[in-house]
C-alpha cells in the first residue's frame, strides 16, 4: 500500500502540477578492503639448503597467498523507489533552489549539498615494493666459475660461513682490521649481516608482498546472521561470494533501534519528507572470528518523517541540508541565524 501511494503521488505531481518530484535514499554500505598478496619464490640453491646450511623445511616450489589486512566502511545513498514524494514550496520572493542528485534524490534546499564520505585509509591501486639487490652479484669469482649448481651452492655456503666468522672476530675484537670507533664497527657489522642475508636468500628464497584495494558494496534491507558477502582464495585473491574456491567472509547485521515505519501522505505538497535513520551494527567475520565491527545509521531501518514546509514561507530565506547517504536532516537554518 505504501509503495502504491508513493507511486500515485509521483504520477499526480507529474500530470497535474509543476511541483518538484523527489526521492529519499536508502543507504548502501561500501566495504573497502586492503588485500595483501605474498609471493614466495624458491632460491636457486633451495635443494642444497639442508646439505650445506642445515636448514630444514625450505620450500622448493613457488607459493602465492592472500590475506585481508584492513577493512574500512563508508556509506552511499541510492534512490529508494518506494519513497517518491512531491515538493511544492510556497515562498515569498524568489523560488527555492532545490538540489537533487543525478537520480533525483533530494540533497539540499537553498544550500550546497554535503560531500560524500571517503574511506579513512588510503585506497591503493597497488603498493610499490622495494626491489632487493640481486644476491648473485655477491658471489665469489670461484663460485661464479663453478661448473655445476651443486658446486656453486657449496662455495656460496662457504662464503656465508666465512662472513659469519669474520663477524665474530669483529665482535670479540680479534680481527686484523679492527675499526677505530664504535660507529665504524656497527657499519661493518651491518654490511656483513646484509651480505649474509642476501646470500642466504639463494637457499631460503624470497617473499614479495604487495597490497591492492577492493570495494564490496552491499545494500541490506533486513537483519541478517552470517550472510556470505565475499570469498577469499589463497591463490586467486578476492573472488565472488558464490565461488567455492575461496574461504567465506560473513556479515551479521543487527538493528540496534527497531522502529515501525509510519505511512506518510503528502497531500498538500507543502511538507518535506526526510529520513530518520536507525543505527545498525555490522560485524564482518571470517569463520567464527570477528574482523571488524561498525555502528552506522542506515535509512531503510529507520522511519520517514514529514517536516513542516511553512518555514520556507518566512521572510528570512531557509536553508536545508540532508545527509547524502541517509536522507536525514543535517542542518536547517535561516539567513537570520
Amino acid at each position: 500500500m505504501r509503495n502504491l501511494l508513493s507511486l500515485l503521488c509521483c504520477l499526480c505531481s507529474l500530470l497535474t502540477t509543476p511541483a518538484q518530484t523527489y526521492y529519499l535514499p536508502k543507504t548502501a554500505v561500501r566495504l573497502h578492503l586492503l588485500i595483501e598478496r605474498q609471493t614466495y619464490e624458491p632460491g636457486c640453491f633451495a635443494p642444497y639448503a639442508k646439505r650445506y646450511l642445515q636448514l630444514d623445511g625450505i620450500r622448493q616450489q613457488q607459493r602465492v597467498s592472500h590475506r585481508v589486512t584492513d577493512i574500512q566502511l563508508t556509506t552511499l545513498g541510492v534512490r529508494d523507489t518506494s519513497k517518491c514524494y512531491t515538493l511544492q514550496l510556497k515562498t515569498k520572493g524568489e523560488a527555492p533552489d532545490i538540489r537533487l542528485s543525478d537520480d533525483a534524490v533530494l540533497l539540499a534546499i537553498n544550500a550546497e549539498p554535503l560531500p560524500t564520505a571517503t574511506p579513512t585509509h588510503a585506497v591503493l591501486g597497488g603498493q610499490r615494493v622495494r626491489t632487493a639487490p640481486d644476491p648473485k652479484t655477491l658471489l665469489s669469482a670461484e663460485a661464479l666459475a663453478a661448473g655445476s649448481t651443486a658446486k656453486q651452492a657449496e662455495l656460496t655456503a662457504q662464503q656465508i660461513t666465512e662472513l659469519r666468522e669474520r663477524r665474530q672476530l669483529l665482535i670479540t675484537g680479534e680481527a686484523d682490521d679492527m675499526p677505530q670507533d664504535e660507529r665504524q664497527l656497527q657499519r661493518m657489522l651491518s654490511e656483513i649481516d646484509h651480505q649474509c642475508d642476501l646470500l642466504t636468500m639463494l637457499f631460503t628464497g624470497t617473499t614479495r608482498r604487495d597490497t591492492t584495494a577492493h570495494t564490496v558494496t552491499l545494500c541490506p534491507d533486513s537483519e541478517t546472521e552470517r550472510e556470505v558477502i565475499f570469498r577469499l582464495s589463497r591463490t586467486l585473491g578476492l573472488v565472488d561470494k558464490d565461488d567455492m574456491a575461496g574461504v567465506p567472509y560473513y556479515l551479521t547485521l543487527k538493528n540496534l533501534h527497531p522502529a515501525e515505519q509510519p505511512l506518510l501522505e503528502n497531500k498538500k505538497g507543502e511538507g518535506i519528507c526526510v529520513n530518520i535513520p536507525a543505527t545498525v551494527q555490522l560485524t564482518i567475520l571470517q569463520e567464527d572470528l570477528p574482523l571488524a565491527t561498525f555502528e552506522v545509521p542506515l535509512a531503510q531501518f529507520g522511519i520517514t518523517a514529514l517536516r513542516d514546509g511553512s518555514v520556507f514561507r518566512s521572510k528570512s530565506r531557509t536553508h536545508l541540508q540532508l545527509h547524502p547517504a541517509t536522507g536525514a536532516v543535517v542542518r536547517m537554518y535561516t539567513d537570520a541565524e
